[in-house]
């Protein structure tokens, strides 16, 4: 029997200027279709009090999503 165990992990996009975002869009489906076009099974949910903040709810590692993110051209603070 596999188990497959779900893990959160925060990111933040360290510059924002360079996306297509103002107050009424989010980076989210951006975030989403990147991850899902890349395999992962996900959820990514918004931080509500900081537009660049983003968590990824996945049975991936931390490591794999930010090679993903970053290999797509979405920098991520530590």
């Amino acid at each position: 029997m596999t188990i497959h165990e779900t893990h959160k992990h925060y990111f933040e996009v360290t510059d924002l200027g360079d996306t297509d975002n103002d107050n009424d869009r989010s980076i989210v489906p951006s975030i989403n279709t990147i991850l899902q076009n890349e395999g992962i099974e996900c959820v990514v949910d918004g931080d509500e009090m900081n537009q660049a903040g983003f968590e990824v709810w996945t049975y991936s590692d931390r490591e794999t999503v930010k090679e993903i993110l970053q290999k797509n051209g979405v920098d991520t603070e530590e």
